[in-house]
């Protein structure tokens, strides 16, 4: 990866035991469509850079200053190392509607290399409801299409046309956009469009990380050797009946058939049972050895959670089979109409 200019000219400097200086000088135009002008100081020699936000305009700063530093006979490394363009020159006259940018080219905006995402944060900040975009024109030949598509917010909407779907929309999510920024600028005045980029980066890192756990999670889920896991939608009312839900009817019924079975030691009756159901029976006791034990079965692994105590290991015992007994005999509630 090619590194900024920034990060080669501070390299330069530290060489020559000096450091860049930056600062901010300037803010021109509207809070939605704002230039700002970063000043660089090095080696006595002092540049500005404009662009439309701070990070760009200093990035513009730090390449006018390579160019100057290489016309100077400074050795810089390519592609920095190119002539000042003249348009650079301080005396140059600005149009007051269009500032001049310097350099070759003016960096782009923002808002148009994500201009869905800004939208979308903008309407989440201020609560304005959901975009709609709607494919509403498809025309041309087959080697050259043209698209159109509506971009629409209560009773506002904006269309564009575009060779490609996606440029479609983000055109007409730009003028939207800026439609929402110029009539709301008094309610969106603290609304950073640098700020609002990364936190829209940031939400669709999240999705996408998101949707990767649940694939996983549905993967695992149906796997043979699979962990016992929670039920996502599984209702609080319905949370102790977990256990037979996992299981499912015909395991079930194989469990209820060995809990029918003639008596015996209720340790050995669980045991048989667990075998029967799949889980997997852990024996504890808890407490120091000059005092009174308490001991522990626990079934694993289950959702939910398991476990059931009583002064001897045949008490705990039978507060499982008792449990098991009652929970396998249930019959599952039908589910509700939506």
């Amino acid at each position: 990866m090619m590194k900024t200019a920034v990060t080669v000219l501070q390299e330069m400097m530290i060489k020559m035991c000096e450091v860049p200086k930056y600062e901010c000088i300037a803010q021109s135009g509207p809070q939605h469509q704002a230039t700002f002008e970063y000043r660089c100081e090095a080696r006595g020699v002092v540049v500005c850079g404009r662009a439309r936000s701070k990070k760009e305009a200093k990035q513009e700063a730090a390449r006018l200053m390579l160019q100057q530093l290489h016309a100077r006979g400074v050795p810089v490394p390519a592609p920095y190392a190119t002539p000042p363009p003249r348009a650079a020159s301080p005396a140059a006259p600005a149009s007051p509607e269009r500032p001049a940018l310097p350099g070759p080219a003016a960096p782009a905006a923002p808002d148009a290399r994500s201009s869905v995402a800004l939208l979308r944060e903008l309407c989440e900040e201020y609560r304005l409801g959901e975009v709609q975009y709607e494919l509403v024109g498809d025309t041309g030949p087959p080697h050259l299409r043209h698209f159109t598509v509506r971009a629409a917010l209560g009773l506002h909407q904006r269309s564009a046309t575009a060779t490609t779907k996606k440029q479609a929309r983000q055109q007409a999510a730009e003028q939207l956009y800026t439609y929402l920024r110029e009539n709301l600028a008094r309610l969106t005045r603290d609304f950073v469009e640098e700020e609002a980029l990364q936190r829209a980066q940031e939400k669709s890192i999240l999705r996408a990380r998101t949707d990767e756990a649940l694939e996983r999670y549905v993967e695992l889920a149906g796997a043979d050797d699979a962990p016992w896991r929670p039920d996502l939608g599984q209702r609080v009312a319905h949370y102790h009946l977990g256990l037979r839900a996992h299981l499912g009817e015909d395991t079930c019924a194989r469990g209820l058939q060995a809990l029918a079975e003639p008596q015996e030691a209720p340790e050995r009756a669980l045991r048989r049972v667990c075998d029967e159901l799949g889980l997997r029976l852990e024996t504890l006791a808890l407490g120091a050895a000059d005092t009174e034990s308490v001991s522990v079965v626990r079934l694993a692994s289950t959702s939910p959670a398991l476990s059931f105590a009583g002064p001897t290991a045949a008490a705990a015992a039978t507060a499982a089979l008792r449990y098991l007994r009652r929970t396998l005999a249930e019959q599952p509630a039908a589910p509700q109409p939506h």
